[in-house]
């Protein structure tokens, strides 16, 4: 890694370090907090100090710019992919435009290639991370928006049975019920992030989402938990949706058990004088279903850009996910070749039986017979993750090319699905 002149690289090895890159990420963001990275240098499981890089101005010693790599588990359809995050990113205004982001990021991308990760993400600013490979991909589940007025309504003198069940705040002892629910409801889309028993209760202590807390609720009847959802009242005004209540994570298993938290959440609302309430989840989710049917509406969306540091390496990281693919379909029991050509690169998969023998990187392919699947690496990555089929990709993008022949095989081995990527890690 070359150092551009008049700057010096360091890690975070000291909590002096770690202080004076507290007010650096507060001068450069100033509507964000910095006790966030803290709390996650401090809590979160294999995220340090040391995950944390800058570069110094040589003459005055300050740190100018920084970024560090924060480590997490997603799931792609039970298969666990690890993700390095790019997650906080920045350089003082007055050392732009100097190639310090792209020094540091050299450093990040010697961890990706160390550390052989499958995938690594970011969330931040449009276009700029192009540079290093990164692209929208990964939907961040958008917030359905419902006004109180909409909520239903129920007569308190004869409330409807539902309103017996119990809905309390959760206690660390309702921590394994609270994991089923959460893996029970993840698993019904391809892509989740996966949550250790340790994250849990890391969550459950500090319930903080960015600088704002939550609280978690438990839905309780007579044959124990049906579900819970974490809800959190932001009243500052600024920041993106300024003042406002969210359900930012819900499991809930039954109808009745829907209808109850929309009471709870309702009451919320109107004592603290919110005339809507955001709701996040994926469309399978069962609360957000029916905040769809009483009115709900997506007021816009944002996506997870994603860098896949070796499609190779990722194709045979989810052989056992095309093998499942292929059981019950028309495939079944397929023995043939396919060749993936990204125009760059050609990964050939052998399929014997209807498993994966072997996938290999036979390098560019200009001419002959693997000209069938052609797609630039992006799109087939778009593919991979099923935020797209086969015609939304080609409709964007005529580079994506899927002879007819092929075509009904590709969309076997990936079908379109949706993700659910709760982003908060404590």
């Amino acid at each position: 890694m070359k150092v551009p002149e008049g700057y010096t690289f360091g890690f975070a090895k000291t909590d002096e370090e770690l202080e004076e890159l507290l007010v650096f990420y507060s001068i450069v963001f100033p509507d964000d907090d910095p006790e966030e990275l803290r709390r996650q240098v401090e809590r979160l499981p294999g995220f340090g100090k040391e995950s944390n890089f800058f570069l110094r101005d040589s003459e005055t010693g300050a740190i100018v710019s920084a970024l560090n790599a924060i480590p997490s588990v997603w799931s792609y359809d039970d298969v666990p992919l690890q993700n390095l995050e790019l997650g906080w990113v920045g350089t003082m205004k007055e050392h732009r435009r100097k190639g310090l982001i792209r020094t540091l990021y050299e450093h990040f991308d010697r961890l990706l290639d160390e550390g052989e990760y499958d995938i690594s993400t970011i969330q931040g600013i449009p276009y700029y991370y192009r540079q290093f490979g990164y692209d929208f991909v990964i939907p961040l589940d958008p917030i359905m928006w419902l006004n109180t007025a909409l909520f239903p309504h129920i007569d308190k003198k004869t409330p409807p049975p539902y309103m017996e069940i119990k809905c309390r705040e959760a206690q660390k002892e309702d921590i394994n019920s609270l994991m089923e629910l959460y893996d029970e409801d993840s698993r019904r889309v391809q892509v989740y992030v996966t949550r250790s028993r340790e994250l849990w209760e890391i969550q459950e202590e500090t319930r903080k989402f960015y600088e704002s807390d939550y609280r978690t609720y438990v839905l309780e009847d007579d044959g124990g938990i049906l579900g819970y959802f974490r809800l959190l009242a932001h009243k500052p005004s600024t920041g993106l949706y300024g003042s406002n209540m969210r359900i930012i994570e819900s499991s809930i298993r039954t109808y009745d058990g829907v209808m109850r938290a929309l009471q709870m959440v309702k009451s919320e609302a109107e004592q603290n004088d919110f005339q809507r309430v955001g709701f996040v989840g994926p469309s399978s989710n069962n609360l957000r279903r029916i905040v769809h049917d009483l009115g709900g509406q997506v007021l816009g969306e944002w996506k997870h850009q994603l860098r896949v540091p070796s499609i190779l390496r990722l194709l045979q990281k989810i052989t056992p996910v095309l093998e499942k693919r292929l059981v019950g379909s028309m495939f079944e029991g397929l023995t043939r070749e396919l060749a993936i050509n990204t125009f760059r690169n050609c990964y050939l998969l052998k399929f014997v039986g209807g498993k994966i023998e072997s996938v290999s990187d036979i390098g560019m392919q200009e001419e002959g017979e693997n000209q069938g699947f052609r797609a630039p690496p992006n799109d087939l990555i778009r593919l991979i993750f099923g935020v797209y089929d086969i015609d939304e990709i080609k409709y964007n993008n005529i580079d994506f090319i899927v002879n007819r022949d092929l075509k009904s095989l590709v969309s076997t081995l990936f079908p379109k699905g949706e993700s659910s990527i709760y982003y908060f890690a404590c």
